[in-house]
This record gives structure tokens, sequence and C-alpha cells, in this order.
């Protein structure tokens, strides 16, 4: 009993500060423009391709700290990378705060959006150093979970701010610094030279090849997908006449119930990697249609948002998971080339989103950014891996 008490400790002294993290890198930093956007949009005049474009931006700027991770955490290790996502979670979103117009919002934008790509790797290598074996699919999607806590806080602190955007933003800022500094500390002391086997090398063959490319294609395409309800989700909700109160406590119930996305790791013991990875995309797919068939109807759209919340944050959680069985060697690494291939999708979908938006209507948008991601769902997990 007792050594089962030691390490349910030693996992929440990972787990608390992770997901913490994830919270206001996700969920504040990278998906609180698609909150903010339409009070932003009306004060700085940027229509629906300029949003697109920005949102794109930040999925560059993830890209590029997703791809300077790995070479921090081998260099530095872990908390590194860490204390940098939360400086660059807080400065770009001090710069959207003050953003006088589209050129600015989007440096900010794309500052902030760096962050998710410093934080979210170091962490699978922490779970597995730092967590016991029985805790770590549990401990992973309760991180992963993360992103719904950060939307969960961000949707009252925008009604409660309501138009006055630049301060929810400083907000949020202020938020990203005391977690930082919290997360920093926790995060591990980088692992004495010698201590352990050496990893293996890295190279193009080690992280695309037959076994990856299933992983790696699914994130791709669900990453397109997704894109395009975290870019325009609220906004649609307001083009279709839902009041700007009630589209952002739909988007604060997608956050709260994103949080149930922590019990993956439970039901991917039960049901299994592969069909626990299918009926989170399946859901995904009916969550993205809602926006773009019922987005009119508050009821509908209240439980589309729930539903996207658990599906997201779950499919998520099952790449991370997936990730550990093919890139076990070095799970940061591996975690790093998942979110390029999440990352690479996500640059498309809001981009070609708002042309599509511009030109046909945010229904046509909706539905082929759900169709995308069922193409995602044709490549699931191998039996094999559970």
């Amino acid at each position: 009993m007792t050594e089962a008490r030691g390490s349910v400790r030693l996992a929440l002294r990972t787990v608390v500060p992770g997901a913490a993290m994830i919270a206001v890198t996700f969920g504040l930093a990278r998906y609180g423009y698609g909150l903010l956007l339409p009070e932003m949009q009306a004060e700085l005049g940027i229509d629906p391709r300029a949003v697109g474009l920005i949102a794109s931006g930040a999925y560059v700027s993830y890209l590029a700290g997703n791809t300077a991770v790995v070479w921090l955490i081998g260099r530095f290790g872990s908390r590194l990378p860490i204390a940098l996502a939360a400086i660059s979670a807080a400065v770009g979103m001090v710069a959207i705060a003050s953003a006088n117009g589209p050129v600015t919002l989007a440096l900010g934008v794309v500052v902030a959006g760096a962050a998710g790509g410093l934080a979210f790797p170091p962490y699978a290598d922490v779970v597995a150093r730092e967590v016991p074996a029985t805790h770590r699919a549990v401990s992973w999607s309760a991180i992963s979970s993360g992103t719904g806590w950060g939307v969960a806080m961000a949707g009252p602190v925008a009604i409660v701010f309501g138009s006055s955007w630049r301060v929810a933003w400083l907000v949020f800022a202020g938020l990203a610094v005391v977690v930082g500094i919290t997360a920093t500390r926790a995060a591990p002391a980088r692992r004495a030279a010698g201590g352990g086997p050496r990893p293996p090398q890295l190279s193009w063959s080690w992280f695309v090849c037959p076994r990856s490319r299933p992983l790696l294609l699914s994130a791709v395409l669900v990453g397109a997908g997704s894109s395009v309800w975290w870019a325009f989700s609220v906004d649609a909700l307001r083009a279709a006449g839902v009041g700007e109160t009630s589209a952002r406590i739909a988007y604060a119930v997608c956050g709260v119930a994103g949080v149930a996305a922590s019990a993956t790791g439970v039901l991917t013991e039960r049901i299994g990697l592969r069909r626990g990875y299918l009926v989170g995309c399946v859901a995904l797919v009916v969550a993205i249609m809602v926006p773009g068939v019922a987005a009119a109807q508050l009821a509908a759209a209240l439980v589309g948002m729930t539903l996207f919340g658990v599906a997201y944050n779950g499919v998520v959680a099952g790449q991370g998971l997936w990730n550990a069985t093919v890139f076990g060697e070095r799970p940061s690494a591996g975690l790093a080339a998942v979110n390029t291939a999440l990352t690479i999708g996500m640059i498309a979908g809001p981009s070609v989103a708002g042309l599509v938006i511009h030109s046909y209507g945010y229904a046509a948008a909706f539905l082929g950014a759900a169709a995308v991601v069922g193409l995602g769902a044709c490549f699931a997990p191998p039996r094999s891996a559970g």
C-alpha cells in the first residue's frame, strides 16, 4: 500500500505541473486566438483570409519550436525548453494585447504559438523517466488533457472581460508566468552523462519508417481538420446569430469536456489503443460537422463543443500513447515528429478554410474539415499496438 501511494505521488509531481503547462501553452497561448477572434477582427479590421493566414503562422512557429526542442532536450534536458515555452507564451500574449493592426497581431500570435512546440515533447521523456510504468498511460493522458483545462479557463476570462480582449490576453500572460515558474522548478534536472543506455542516433529513417508511417499520416490529417474548428468555430457561431456570451460559454464547455480525455489511458487499457483511437476519430468527425450544419442552434452547438473537447484531446492523447509504442527509445523525439506531422496539417487547414469560407461559407469549410479527419481515421494503430 505504501509503495502504491508513493508511485501515485511520483506521478502527481509530473502530472500537475505538466497539465498546467499544456493548459497555458495550448489552451491559452495557442487556442485563445480563436476564442477572442470576433472582437480582434472588428477592432483591427481583419477579414477571414487574413484570419486563416495568421492562424497558419502560429502553426509554423509551433513547428519551429517543435523542431528546435529535440536539440534542446538532447543538449540541456527537459527543464530549459519548458522555461523557454513559458517565456514564449507570456511574451507573445503581451504582444497580442498590444497589437495595433494585423501585422503586430500576427507577430504576437506567432511568438505565442511557438510555446506549445517547446512545452509538449519534453513531457514524453519526463513521464518515461519519472512516472512508474503502471501509471504512465493515465499520467500521459492527464497531461495531454491540459489543453482542456486551458480552454475551460479561457472561456470565463473572455466572458468576464467582454469586449476588453486586450485585458484578457494580459491575464493569460500573467498565468503563463506563474505556471512557467512552477513547471520549470518541478522539471527534472538533466540526466548525468553516462547514466543509462545511449539513445539512438536520429535520422530520417528513424523518424519515417513502416511502423511510424500510419501514425504520421493520421496526425497530418487530424491536424488539418481540427485546426479549422479551433480557428473558426466561435466565429461560425457568431455569424450564425449565436450571441457573444453564448458562443464563449460553448467554447468553455469544450474545455471542460476536454478534461474528460484524462480517462483516455484508462479507456486504452480496457478496449485497446486501436479501438480507442478509432472511437475518438469518429467522434471528432461528428463534432467538426456541427458548426457547419447546426451552428445557429445553441443546444446543438453545446453538444458539438462538448464532443469536440472530449474527442480532440482524446485523439491527441492516443497519438502520444501510440508514439510510445513506435518511438519508445526516444519518446520526446518521436513526439516531436508526431507533433510536426500534426502541425503540417494545421498549417494548411486554416488557410484553405479561410478561402473556402470567403467563397462558399462556413458549412462547406467545416464539412470538408470533417471529411479530412475521417480520412485520418483510416490510418489507425495496428492491432499489435493494442
